[in-house]
């Protein structure tokens, strides 16, 4: 059952979006977990657009798992590396961009982020992330900011301090989030229900002007 819902930013993110080249792109922004792959897989179906996962470009580029780029690395060499991957989507045209939990907090990257199309934020509560996670610990082993949980044995203990450490995180990258063009709060809805949701928010937001109006492209060979 579909318990979201959709709402705009403030007047001055509105008018940001409509200053925005129209049909342009899509960026999901968000906390690690919050869903931005898997919906921006479906959405870019949904849309005929492309689809692009920092992370996985990341990878690409890196030879290695975002997890063991942490590692061996650190958060820094990740976080440079994350930029050079956004610096190089400037002439990108008709897709969706699932960015890193992180990857806003950086003004550069935000400025970039924000002039590729519509800006969305995946606005989803900690405890449903810790959710999400804790059913598929694989997944949360691939997030090097969270998976420290993972060294408690009990469930709730575990549920507890993700929730805890997911609050944490969005409430220091909050205001960045809160300065998308578009805000979705995902409560407890599938993907395909919150691809949907987002795709009606861009229509009623002026930056789709009707379904019928989205034509397909092949994903451009820019990275």
């Amino acid at each position: 059952m579909l318990t979201g819902s959709y709402m705009h930013a403030d007047s001055d993110n509105a008018a940001a979006l409509m200053a925005t080249v129209q049909g342009s792109n899509v960026v999901l922004v968000g906390a690690s977990g919050a869903g931005k792959s898997a919906v921006g897989r479906l959405l870019a179906r949904l849309l005929g657009f492309g689809f692009i996962d920092l992370d996985q470009e990341i990878e690409v580029e890196a030879g290695d798992s975002v997890e063991a780029i942490f590692a061996a690395r650190g958060e820094d060499q990740f976080r440079q590396l994350e930029s050079q991957i956004v610096k190089r989507l400037g002439g990108l045209r008709s897709h969706v961009v699932a960015t890193g939990g992180g990857a806003v907090m950086d003004d550069e990257n935000w400025g970039l982020l924000s002039q590729l199309g519509a800006v969305v934020w995946l606005n989803t509560p900690a405890e449903e992330i810790a959710r999400r996670l804790l059913a598929n610990e694989s997944e949360l082993m691939r997030r090097p900011l969270l998976a420290e949980v993972l060294t408690h044995k009990d469930t709730e203990t575990k549920h507890k301090l993700l929730t805890e450490r997911i609050n944490a995180l969005i409430g220091f990258r909050a205001g960045r989030y809160r300065q998308a063009h578009i805000t979705v709060s995902d409560h407890f809805s599938t993907p395909q229900s919150t691809a949907q949701l987002v795709r009606s928010s861009l229509i009623q937001s002026g930056f789709l002007k009707s379904s019928t109006e989205v034509k397909p492209y092949d994903r451009w060979h820019i990275l």
